[in-house]
């Protein structure tokens, strides 16, 4: 894996020239149009080991040029009152970034930030209040290809209906495509569909949780889709799993399942 490393010298306050170097560490790419609040974070994230700020962008554009040199692991979008950010925006980094993770930081928690956050395809939302241990963890779990933006979806129950009326209306739109789709990645399907992470999905399968969030991503690309709830929506829809009792968006428990550290 290579990063890019923050270097002196572009223009202050946009984005920052970087140089290569190897690392195994997580590429995070910070999106704020205050440099103060980029600072910020940057300092908040500095003691996680398993992080590293290797760009810096003020404004989409910005980061849609850095993701383009070298795409990072990780696209962490402040999101204010002020942003003219919109859910295309988010869309467009995700599509220069298809081995990446979108996690929105957001000034405010409302059903339509949160809204905006899941159908523009991002795995995390994270609010002001967040201390930086839930903002890292919240980096990491993306990450490692899993949506911590579920825990979100369950502290508001009516943004989860909206997503999963509009999921299913997308999901429409696409023909149903069953022979491109193998037994596994159904099998895939049907544990994301009770809410396991791509490492609890690996465990039940025999598989490296690598492997997992690889099926995963080739098969979102494959299909044409962007959200792995997307195409969980889009497999209950076409009969390729089939629903539970009780299980909403965010699936049913799997606490018998742990990670180790």
């Amino acid at each position: 894996m290579t990063i890019e490393q923050q270097t002196g010298g572009g223009k202050p306050g946009g984005k920052r020239r970087v140089a290569r170097v190897p690392s195994d560490r997580i590429q995070l790419l910070i999106v704020d149009q205050h440099p103060v609040l980029r600072a910020g974070v940057r300092t908040l994230l500095e003691t996680e080991e398993r992080v590293e700020v290797v760009a810096e962008a003020e404004t989409v554009a910005e980061a849609v040029d850095a993701c383009r040199e070298n795409p990072p692991d990780v696209v962490l979008l402040d999101v204010d009152e002020s942003s003219t950010t919109t859910v295309d925006d988010m869309r467009r980094l995700r599509r220069e970034m298809p081995g990446g993770a979108l996690v929105v930081l957001a000034r405010h928690e409302d059903d339509d930030e949160v809204y905006r956050a899941v159908i523009g395809g991002a795995a995390g939302h994270v609010g002001d209040t967040a201390n930086p241990a839930e903002l890292a963890d919240t980096i990491m779990e993306a990450a490692d290809g899993n949506e911590p933006i579920r825990r979100t979806l369950a502290e508001h129950p009516n943004v989860a209906r909206r997503v999963l009326e509009t999921f299913a209306e997308m999901a429409g739109r696409h023909p149903s495509q069953p022979a491109r789709v193998s037994e596994r990645e159904i099998r895939i399907l049907d544990l994301a569909s009770q809410g396991m992470t791509n490492y609890q999905i690996g465990l039940s399968l025999g598989v490296s949780e690598h492997t997992v969030k690889s099926s995963i991503s080739q098969l979102l690309a494959r299909l044409g889709l962007r959200h792995r709830t997307e195409a969980v929506v889009f497999a209950l829809k076409n009969g390729w799993i089939g629903p539970r009792p009780g299980a909403g968006l965010n699936g049913a428990s799997s606490s018998s399942f742990s990670k180790p550290d």
